[in-house]
């Protein structure tokens, strides 16, 4: 036994050796000793409970997706699931050290994982009061906590098994290690893990990071583009990426994510070469897309040097759909009069007048996928009563984007139908913002009951009348009032350029050209025209909305206290701002 052991840790050590400082030939290595029927032997220390055995298949498995295959056809999963609460705190990290790799490197293990019972054990291991002891495992010290929180991590990137992690109580105690925890490896671990289950819910109170966690998200990022170690692991870009993704949805994050020099690192992501790179791109497109909702945000991704060039570069280049739509996405929000024209005329086109007796607009149904079904049963309605619909399972062919652009251009109103999962969509925001721009007539319809929209999609509503659709039972009695609110437009027999008379007058009372009417969101795009782009987030903190703004212009009769304000509470600073600011609400209101 005892030559048997000297023989494990002797296989540990090397290929340990080989893969920590990133030696070539560490496939070849890991191939020529399972070839020399090594997994047998180990596999029969690991039954019997020697860490350095786990620790030995660990390394043996690492990016190897073949080897990890073989083990849990060998039954090392179900081996690991049968013992782990039982086993000492050295054993129970070693095990998890080889359910870590399983998880990252072979995606046929995760069944297997889900089905064994493993995550109720792994939560509870998250929660147990030795979690926080440090062991040293292949090498590494590491706390149990922080093993467990690993392999729950990797399992959360897999869409397929959020619903079995998040029944087993995963997200609390990953909550509780992202904030709580001393080891910067296991609050980076429960971050992207809880990211990956929640991070799409924009209002969820477990996304609150603090500014030191992004900061240490951020630093692993960027070593894992420099493929260096960090905290004693070789993170993975792409995994980060997602992780990051999910959290940019988050106002908050979006401007700490920046303020911490996010959009530098995900600009060596987009610029690099990486392990998985199709992925690794279109995660760090898609944290990119989040981003460029917040002014800020845009105007440094616009400045880095490189990046839209690169964004262009992808989406010219990419064989992934999925990528280039992201791609798009993030080239459309960022608004740069070059890319704008491009997509339009890719798919996305203003309709020209010669053109306006031989169309007839349509009343556009812009909804999340979680609510097809009941938007149909809308669509339905309305084409009996005579109108001229478009949603995406229409008409589209080609570019996702360029379709919706499309649409809303030859749309005579705009059917939002508001969800939470609508306020969290990329595209959805995307849409809903461009029918906003294009001065369209936008009737929000609500799919969720008692569901109140906030953050942008909340500002972007204002006060409009909404239609309550939660029930499919009821809309066919619904849809009387509906239908008066939409009066002739998108109706089949009535002309685009009628249509578009009324549009007009439509636009007025939605963009209305009395300023103390105006919404919070109007309010953030008379910002944008004035070149008051900075301050759009202080005045949304602000809740300025049409009356308060002229309530601020009401200030000016004390030009002293005006600038105090804007200079104190605002945050303006720069007197030429404040100077642009105090003449444009004079031209407003005056």
């Amino acid at each position: 036994m005892p030559a048997a052991l000297a023989a494990t840790e002797a296989i540990r050590s090397t290929v340990s050796t080989a893969v920590n400082n990133k030696m070539p030939g560490v496939k070849n290595l890991q191939t020529s000793v399972v070839n020399s029927g090594a997994l047998g032997p180990l596999t029969a220390l690991a039954r019997r409970g020697y860490p350095v055995a786990f620790e030995a298949l660990q390394i043996l498995s690492y990016r190897n997706t073949h080897v990890c295959q073989q083990l849990v056809e060998k039954g090392v999963v179900d081996l690991i699931a049968n013992t782990l609460s039982d086993s000492s705190v050295d054993l129970q990290c070693a095990m998890c050290f080889l359910l870590t790799a399983f998880a990252a490197f072979a995606d046929s293990s995760h069944a297997p994982m889900m089905r064994s019972g493993l995550v109720p054990k792994l939560v509870l291991l998250c929660r147990t009061e030795v979690s926080a002891v440090a062991v040293e495992t292949g090498s590494r010290v590491g706390t149990l906590q922080t093993r467990a929180a690993a392999v729950l991590r990797n399992l959360a990137h897999n869409q397929r098994n959020h619903a079995v992690l998040i029944q087993a109580g995963a997200v609390d105690p990953l909550v509780d290690i992202m904030r709580n925890s001393m080891d910067p490896a296991s609050r980076i671990n429960a971050a992207v893990a809880v990211a990956c289950l929640v991070g799409h819910e924009e209002g969820n109170p477990r996304l609150q990071l603090d500014e030191e966690l992004v900061g240490e998200m951020l630093e692993v990022l960027d070593a894992a583009c420099q493929g260096s170690m960090k905290h004693g692991i070789f993170w993975t870009v792409w995994k980060l990426c997602q992780g990051l993704a999910s959290l940019s949805v988050n106002d908050k994050n979006k401007e700490m994510i920046t303020a911490k020099g996010g959009i530098e690192i995900l600009a060596e992501v987009v610029m690099g070469k990486h392990h998985n790179q199709e992925t690794a791109h279109r995660f760090a497109l898609s944290a990119l897309w989040n981003l460029a909702f917040n002014e800020r945000s845009k105007a440094v991704i616009v400045e880095t040097p490189g990046l839209v060039d690169s964004i262009r570069n992808i989406l010219a280049s990419s064989e992934s759909p999925k990528t280039r739509e992201v791609a798009k996405g993030a080239l459309w929000t960022l608004g740069l009069e070059q890319d704008v024209k491009s997509l339009q005329e890719g798919g996305g086109r203003l309709i020209a007048m010669d053109e306006v007796e031989q169309h007839t607009q349509h009343v556009m149904l812009s909804y999340e996928w979680g609510c097809q079904q009941s938007v149909m049963l809308i669509k339905s309605e309305l084409q009996k009563a005579g109108y001229q619909t478009w949603m995406d399972i229409d008409k589209m062919s080609g570019s996702t984007l360029e379709a919706m652009a499309k649409a809303v251009e030859d749309s005579a109103a705009v059917l939002v139908c508001v969800s939470k999962r609508y306020k969290e969509s990329q595209a959805c925001r995307t849409e809903a913002e461009y029918a906003f721009q294009q001065r369209k007539k936008i009737v929000p319809v609500l799919m969720e009951a008692d569901y109140k929209p906030t953050g942008w999609l909340g500002a972007l509503m204002g006060t409009r009348l909404y239609f309550n659709m939660s029930d499919p039972r009821q809309i066919p009695a619904k849809m009387g009032s509906l239908i008066k609110e939409l009066g002739d437009a998108g109706r089949i027999n009535v002309s685009v350029k009628d249509a578009a008379v009324r549009s007009a007058s439509v636009a007025v009372a939605t963009a209305s050209d009395r300023a103390d009417s105006w919404n919070v969101y109007e309010v953030e795009e008379w910002l944008k025209r004035i070149k008051c782009a900075d301050y759009v987030g202080t005045f949304r903190e602000h809740s300025m909305d049409g009356v308060a703004l002229s309530g601020l212009y009401r200030m000016s009769s004390d030009m002293r206290l005006l600038h105090e304000v804007l200079r104190g509470d605002f945050g303006i600073a720069v007197m030429g701002h404040r100077l642009r600011l105090i003449e444009e609400l004079n031209k407003l209101f005056n």
